[in-house]
C-alpha cells in the first residue's frame, strides 16, 4: 500500500502547490505584432550542421511522471575546445539517449566523434554538463551529472578526462567525483582561493519526502536531497586532484531540489557565494563564503523574495552598473488562458506558515534581483517585464546584437501539460478510493497521455536599457515552438557575434546563426577575451573582466557553467556597438591580483595571461563623499504591530491589507524649547509616543496612550493660537468594525510643555477609517482649518470612506463639508492631501490623492472649494496614489508637486487607453462589497484573479462555472453577467507611474514620470531638500508594502532613492554607494528634522520596526529660517534671479509632516514671508559673513 498512495495522488508535487499563484497583466517586454522580414538569427538544418541530436524521452507504463517526476526536465548543452584548434565544439547530454560529442569543422559543420572519441554515457540518465580542465594539461575535460528515473538515480556521475587528442577515459571514480545520486548540475570554482578548483554539486532528488509539504527544513545534512561541496586537494602520487566531500565541515547541509546554481559575490568581500535555485517549496538557498573554509546561509538577508519554483539562473550585469545581477526562472504562463487553467486556490494561511517555517517569500515568477550598492537585491522582473516565460528552464544573459547591453534568452516547455486544473480536477473526482492501486495507476497512465505537451516558442529579450527589456523572440527570428532545456551562448563561426544552441526534448537540437555582423558591421563592433589562468584554473573561473569605452563601462564574470544543466564559452564577449576602440580592460583575477591592457582595438580577440598581472593598488577607493551619513544614534522608539484577524479573510479579492499603514511621524517643537521634536503614531495595542529632542540632538521617548486605536496621520498645529502646538491624531485601520467608536478621530491639547491632554469635544463624530489630514487656513481668518481624509471601510473596499473639511471655530472643529465642498465628503480613498495655493492668489486650494483615484485640485474661490482637475490637465490621472509633496523644483515661482504611486514592478499595469478596473458591489446579496480587478490583455478585459480566489469572495460563481477552461476564456463583462450587478461601481487606474506635477501656472500641469529608479516599488515618504548642495531641490524617496495578497507578494525593492535635480526638472538617481542612503524593511514615512547645532535628521519609519534616521551631511552648518504660525507662504529670491515659493509642511507626504525650517541654498539673496492674505510679514536678507538664523 506504500506504494498505491502516489499514484492515487497523481504523483506530482506541484499539483498542491498550484494554489499559490496567479499574476496577470501587461508590462514591458510583452507580446509583438509579428515576425520581422529580415531577422537577426536564422535556424540551421541539421543536415547542414551535422547536429542531429535528439533528447527522445518516451514514456511507458514503468517510466513515465507517475514514477519519475523529472521525466521531462531535459539536458544540456557544454561548449569546450576539445581537440585545441581554436575552434568551439559542443556537447549535449541525453536522459534516454546517449550523450553526444560534436567537433566544429568550421562553416557551421560539426562531426559526431561520441563513438570514436570514448565519450560513452549508455544506460545513464544523463543531466548537466560542466566543461573543466580537472587536471591542468590544458584540455578540456567533460564532467556528467547523472540522475534519473529507478536505479537509475544512483549511479554515479561522469568524468571524461580528455587524453589530448579529443579521445577520452572515464575517471570519476580516481578523481574522487563518482557521487551516486540524483544530481542535476555541478560548478568548479575556487571556494577557498587556494589557485584549485573545488566543485558545488547541485542534488535534486529525494521525493520520498513530500516537496510541497509545510514542514521543518532538514538542515544537519541528512536529506538525500542535500547538496554537496568538494575540496580539490592535489595528489602528488596519482598526479592529479582528488575531491572530497566537505559538505558538513563547510556548512552546506540544507535540504533542497537543485535545479539551478550560480557563483557570484553577493556581498562584495571578493569571495566566492553560491545562489541555489530549488523547485518546488524548498526555499532558494545563499551560501556566503565565511573565508575560512565554511558557509553561511543568508539568503533573507539579501533578497527580500524569490522564484518559488526555481529552475534555472545566471549572473550578469544587465546596467552596467558593476554589480553583478542574478536571475532566476519559474514557469509563469504569459497566456491569459493558461494562467488561468493552472493556478487553484490561494491560501493566505498556508503562505504565512511556510514563511514562519524558514521557507521565506516564495512567488511564482521569474525574478530579476538587481545587484546594487545598497547590499540588498533588488527584484525588478515586473518591471523589466521578464517575469512570465512560462515552464522555463535556461537563462542565457549575453550581448547578442552587440550594442553594449547583455540581452535575455530563456528556454521553455514541458511534455505534459500536467498543470491543467481541469484535468487534475477530473482525475481527482474520477479515482475510487476502492479500486487497486495497479488499476489507478493505469488509469492515471491512460490520462497523462492524452494530455497535450506544452510546446511554445523560446524567449527573447533585447536590453533596452534602464532594467528594460522588450520582446524579440519573433523579430530576431527565434519564435520556433519547441521543449527547449539546456542552452548556450557562444560564436560558433568566431565572427564576432554569439550563436545561440539549445537542448530540444524530443526534437534535434537548435543551431540559431546570428547574423547581426553581417547585417550591422558599422555599429556592432566586439571584443572577446581568452583568459589564460595558472593551469590549475587555466580559463580563469571567478575572474571579473572590465571593459572601458568611450563612456561605457562593461562588466563580465567568467563562470561558463550555469543557467540550466550546461556550460556556455569561456570566451568572455563584449559588445561595443560604434565604438572602435577599447580604452583599457581590466582583468580582476581570483586572487585579486590585476591584469590592465590599454588602447584595444576592437573587433578582435585577445588574450590575457596571468603571467601579466601585477598585485592590486592597495588603499581604499576614491569615491564621492556621501550626501547621506547613517546616524550613529538610534531612536527610542520601535513601531510594534499587534497580532489581529486578515482582512483577506473579510475579503479575500483585496489587493493588500489595510492593518499595517502606519507609522506616520509629525515634526515640531511640541516644549517650546526652540528644538524639533517627534510624533510617531501608534499601532492598535500600542501608545503612540513623543521624542522630545536634546541640546546634543539625542531624543528622550515620552508615550501618549492610545492603544485602542489604530493611529495612521498626525499632525502638530497650534489649533487655539496659544502659541504652542497641539496634536491632531486620525484613526484608521481595518481592525474593528465599520461603526466603531474608536475611528474617531482624536484632538490633543499642548499644555505648553509638551504634555498632551484629550480635547474631548473638540471634534464632531468622525467614524470613518481616515488616514491623511492636513491644515491650511481656507477661510484666511486666522485659524488652521482641516482636512481629513477618509481612508477605507473596513470590510467594504473599495467602497469610498466618509473624509471631512472641519473648519476651525477657535474652541474645536466644525464638519462643513456639505456647505463649503459637497464632493470631498466622497472625494475616494484618500491617501494624502495638501492645502496648497498653486495658483499664487493667496487663496489656499487642496490638493487630493488616493488609492484608484485621480489627481483631485480644488480651486479657492474664497467661499467654496471646486474642483478643477480637467481644466488644469488632470483628467486622466487615476492611480494607485500615495503621497503629495510640495516642491519650487525649477524656481519659477510657484509651486511643483512630487506625487507618489504604486510604481511599475508590479503583476498588472494599465496600458494608454485601456486601464485597469476596479468594479464592486454586493454582487451576491451577502452583505459584502466584493471587488473584481479587471485588466485589458489580449484584446479583452479579463478578471485579474484566477477562478478559486474569485470563488473564495463569490461562492455563487461555482453553480455558472463548473470547469477552469470556462474562466480562463470568460470576460470581465461575460463574469459581471452571472452576478447581480445592480448599484455596480467602476474605479481605474491608468498609471502607475510616480510622476512630478509641473506647475505651468495659467498652463496647468505637466505630468512628468520620474526615473526609472523611482519607478522600482511604491513611493510613500518623500523629503524634498537640496542633498548636494548645489542650491536645487533634490528628492530622497522611500516605499515598501509587505502586506500585499499573497500572489503578487510584497513589494519590496525600492531600498531608498535619492534624485538630483539640475534645476530644471531633469532628476538623475543616484547610487547607494554615493548617496549613502539605503533603507531596509517595510518602509513609510519620511521627514527631514532640524537639530540644534548640527546635521538635520531624515528619518524613516518602518511598520513593525524601530525607523531609520541618517544625519544630512552639511546642514548643521548653513543658514537657517522657519516659518511661523501666521505664515502661509515665502519667496526665496537668488542672486542669479530665480525665485523659490516655500510653503510650510502642514501635513502631506505619506502620513507625515516634515519639519518647519528651512536651510538656505547657495546664492539666496532675501527670504520674503507673508500670511494667509498675502501680506508681508518680514523679509531677511542674506550676506556672505551670516552663519544662521
Amino acid at each position: 500500500m506504500r506504494h498505491s498512495v502516489r499514484p492515487v495522488l497523481i504523483s506530482f508535487h506541484l499539483l498542491g502547490i498550484l494554489s499559490l499563484g496567479w499574476i496577470t497583466g501587461c508590462q514591458p517586454g510583452r507580446a509583438e505584432t509579428g515576425a520581422a522580414a529580415d531577422p537577426l538569427f536564422e535556424l540551421l538544418d541539421p543536415a547542414r550542421t551535422g547536429i542531429g541530436f535528439t533528447n527522445t524521452v518516451t514514456p511507458t507504463d514503468s517510466m513515465n511522471l507517475l514514477t519519475y517526476e523529472y521525466l521531462y526536465n531535459g539536458g544540456g548543452v557544454g561548449v569546450g575546445d576539445f581537440n585545441r584548434d581554436g575552434r568551439p565544439d559542443l556537447v549535449f547530454t541525453g536522459n534516454a539517449v546517449g550523450s553526444r560529442l560534436y567537433l566544429n569543422g568550421g562553416d557551421f559543420r560539426f562531426t559526431d566523434v561520441t563513438d570514436v572519441s570514448g565519450f560513452t554515457t549508455a544506460g545513464r540518465w544523463c543531466t548537466g554538463v560542466t566543461i573543466v580542465d580537472i587536471n591542468g594539461d590544458g584540455y578540456d575535460d567533460i564532467y556528467v551529472s547523472v540522475g534519473g528515473p529507478g536505479n537509475q538515480s544512483t549511479y554515479p556521475n561522469l568524468l571524461f578526462v580528455n587524453r589530448g587528442n579529443a579521445t577520452f577515459r572515464e575517471a570519476a571514480a580516481e578523481y574522487g567525483l563518482d557521487h551516486p545520486g540524483e544530481s542535476n548540475h555541478a560548478v568548479f570554482f575556487d571556494y577557498d582561493r587556494d589557485g584549485d578548483l573545488d566543485l558545488y554539486l547541485l542534488n535534486g532528488g529525494g521525493f520520498e519526502r513530500s516537496a510541497v509539504t509545510i514542514k521543518p527544513i532538514l538542515t544537519d545534512g541528512s536529506a538525500r536531497n542535500t547538496d554537496v561541496l568538494y575540496e580539490n586537494t592535489f595528489d602528488e602520487r596519482l598526479g592529479h586532484p582528488i575531491f572530497t566531500d566537505v559538505s558538513a565541515r563547510a556548512g552546506i547541509t540544507i535540504e533542497g531540489f537543485g535545479l539551478g546554481v550560480a557563483i557570484l559575490d553577493a556581498n562584495r568581500d571578493d569571495w566566492p557565494d553560491i545562489y541555489v535555485s530549488n523547485d518546488y517549496l524548498s526555499k532558494d538557498l545563499l551560501y556566503v563564503n565565511q573565508h575560512d573554509g565554511t558557509f553561511r546561509e543568508e539568503a533573507d538577508r539579501y533578497f527580500g523574495h524569490t522564484s518559488f519554483f526555481s529552475m534555472g539562473n545566471r549572473v550578469g550585469d544587465i546596467n552596467n552598473d558593476g554589480y553583478f545581477d542574478l536571475l532566476t526562472l519559474d514557469m509563469l504562463p504569459e497566456d491569459h488562458f493558461r494562467r488561468m487553467t493552472m493556478f487553484g486556490p490561494n491560501q493566505p494561511s498556508r503562505f504565512e506558515r511556510a514563511v514562519s517555517l524558514g521557507y521565506g517569500y516564495q512567488y511564482m515568477r521569474n525574478m530579476l534581483q538587481l545587484g546594487s550598492a545598497a547590499g540588498r537585491y533588488q527584484e525588478i522582473g515586473q518591471l523589466a517585464g521578464i517575469d512570465r516565460t512560462d515552464w522555463s528552464w535556461c537563462p542565457l544573459l549575453a550581448d547578442l546584437d552587440n550594442d553594449g547591453l547583455e540581452d535575455l534568452y530563456i528556454t521553455n516547455g514541458y511534455g505534459k501539460n500536467i498543470t491543467d486544473l481541469d484535468f487534475v480536477k477530473f482525475r481527482q473526482e474520477a479515482v475510487d478510493p476502492f479500486s487497486r492501486p495497479q488499476d489507478v495507476q493505469q488509469e492515471l497512465y491512460r490520462s497523462l497521455e492524452e494530455l497535450p505537451a506544452i510546446v511554445l516558442p523560446n524567449y527573447a529579450y533585447h536590453n533596452r536599457g534602464e532594467a528594460t527589456f522588450t520582446a524579440v523572440t519573433d523579430s530576431w527570428g527565434l519564435s520556433k515552438p519547441s521543449i527547449s532545456n539546456g542552452a548556450v551562448y557562444v560564436d560558433l563561426d568566431q565572427d564576432g557575434d554569439l550563436e545561440i544552441v539549445t537542448n530540444n526534448l524530443n526534437e534535434p537540437a537548435f543551431v540559431y546563426r546570428n547574423h547581426v555582423r553581417e547585417k550591422r558591421r558599422e555599429t556592432t563592433h566586439y571584443l572577446q577575451v581568452q583568459l589564460r589562468g595558472i593551469p590549475s584554473n587555466e580559463p580563469g573561473i571567478g575572474a571579473r573582466v572590465i571593459a572601458y569605452h568611450g563612456p561605457h563601462t562593461q562588466h563580465r564574470l567568467q563562470q561558463p557553467a550555469g543557467g540550466y544543466q550546461s556550460s556556455v564559452t569561456s570566451v568572455l564577449h563584449f559588445g561595443i556597438g560604434t565604438d572602435s576602440l577599447i580604452d583599457s580592460l581590466r582583468v580582476v583575477w581570483p586572487d585579486g591580483r590585476e591584469s590592465v591592457l590599454q588602447a584595444i582595438k576592437t573587433d578582435q580577440v585577445v588574450t590575457v595571461a596571468y603571467a601579466s598581472a601585477t598585485a592590486a593598488v592597495s588603499g581604499p577607493a576614491k569615491k564621492s563623499p556621501s550626501l547621506l551619513l547613517r546616524s550613529a544614534a538610534t531612536l527610542p522608539y520601535a513601531h510594534h504591530e499587534a497580532i489581529t484577524p486578515s482582512d483577506f479573510a473579510v475579503q479575500p479579492l483585496l489587493p493588500h491589507a489595510f492593518t499595517h499603514q502606519g507609522p506616520g511621524v509629525s515634526v515640531g517643537d511640541v516644549n517650546g524649547d526652540g528644538l524639533e521634536d517627534l510624533f510617531f503614531s501608534g499601532a492598535y495595542g500600542s501608545d503612540a509616543s513623543i521624542l522630545l529632542q536634546g541640546r546634543d540632538g539625542s531624543f528622550t521617548h515620552r508615550p501618549l496612550a492610545s492603544e485602542k486605536y489604530e493611529d495612521l496621520g498626525g499632525l502638530l498645529l497650534d489649533v487655539d493660537n496659544d502659541q504652542d502646538l497641539d496634536l491632531y491624531v486620525s484613526s484608521g485601520g481595518s481592525e474593528r468594525h465599520p461603526a466603531s467608536p474608536y475611528y474617531q478621530d482624536r484632538l490633543y491639547h499642548n499644555d505648553g510643555h509638551g504634555t498632551f491632554s484629550l480635547a474631548e469635544d473638540a471634534l464632531p463624530a468622525m467614524l470613518s477609517s481616515t488616514a491623511a489630514v492636513t491644515a491650511g487656513d481656507f477661510d484666511r481668518d486666522g485659524a488652521l482649518d482641516l482636512f481629513v481624509g477618509g481612508r477605507v471601510v473596513p470590510g467594504q473596499y473599495p467602497a469610498t470612506p466618509r473624509s471631512y473639511l472641519l473648519r476651525n471655530t477657535g474652541s474645536g472643529f466644525e464638519d462643513v463639508t456639505a456647505r463649503i465642498c459637497p464632493a470631498l465628503q466622497q472625494v475616494g480613498m484618500v491617501t494624502s492631501a495638501l492645502w496648497t495655493d498653486y495658483n499664487d492668489d493667496h487663496l489656499p486650494d487642496l490638493l487630493v490623492v488616493g488609492e484608484m483615484m485621480n489627481i483631485r485640485l480644488f480651486e479657492n474661490n474664497g467661499k467654496k472649494l471646486i474642483e478643477v482637475s480637467d481644466p488644469v490637465g488632470l483628467s486622466h490621472s487615476s492611480g494607485m496614489w500615495n503621497s503629495l509633496t510640495a516642491g519650487d523644483f525649477d524656481d519659477d515661482g510657484d509651486t511643483d508637486y512630487v506625487v507618489g504611486n504604486l510604481g511599475e514592478n508590479t503583476p498588472h499595469t494599465p496600458t494608454p487607453g485601456h486601464p485597469l478596473q476596479l468594479h464592486y458591489g454586493d454582487f451576491d446579496g451577502n452583505g459584502t462589497t466584493d471587488p473584481i480587478l479587471s485588466m485589458y490583455e489580449e484584446g479583452q478585459y479579463y478578471p485579474a484573479a484566477p477562478f478559486d480566489q474569485l470563488a473564495a469572495q463569490l461562492p455563487r460563481i461555482k453553480k455558472d462555472i463548473l470547469y477552469y477552461h470556462r474562466y480562463a476564456r470568460a470576460t470581465t463583462t461575460e463574469i459581471l453577467g452571472l452576478l447581480d450587478t445592480v448599484g455596480m461601481h467602476t474605479l481605474t487606474c491608468e498609471m502607475q507611474e510616480s510622476v512630478l506635477l509641473e506647475n505651468r501656472g495659467k498652463k496647468g500641469f505637466v505630468v512628468r514620470p520620474l526615473p526609472r529608479a523611482a519607478q522600482y516599488g511604491p513611493v510613500l515618504g518623500v523629503v524634498a531638500e537640496d542633498l548636494d548642495g548645489d542650491g536645487y531641490l533634490d528628492l530622497l524617496l522611500v516605499g515598501s508594502d509587505y502586506h500585499r495578497e499573497v500572489i503578487g507578494g510584497k513589494m519590496d525593492a525600492s531600498t531608498g532613492t535619492v534624485l538630483l535635480n539640475d534645476g530644471r526638472l531633469n532628476f538623475q538617481s543616484v547610487s547607494a554607494d554615493r548617496s549613502g542612503f539605503s533603507t531596509t524593511g517595510d518602509t513609510r514615512a519620511a521627514v527631514r528634522v532640524s537639530r540644534g547645532g548640527g546635521d538635520d535628521l531624515v528619518v524613516v519609519t518602518r511598520n513593525g520596526e524601530a525607523p531609520e534616521s541618517f544625519l544630512l551631511a552639511g546642514t548643521g552648518r548653513g543658514l537657517r529660517a522657519a516659518f511661523r504660525s501666521e505664515e502661509a507662504s515665502a519667496h526665496l529670491q537668488f542672486t542669479d534671479g530665480r525665485t523659490r515659493k516655500l510653503e510650510p509642511n502642514r501635513g502631506g507626504g505619506y502620513l507625515s509632516q516634515g519639519t518647519a525650517t528651512i536651510n538656505i541654498p547657495v546664492g539666496a539673496r532675501y527670504l520674503t514671508f507673508y500670511d494667509v492674505v498675502g501680506r508681508t510679514t518680514r523679509t531677511i536678507t542674506f550676506t556672505p559673513t551670516e552663519e544662521n538664523l
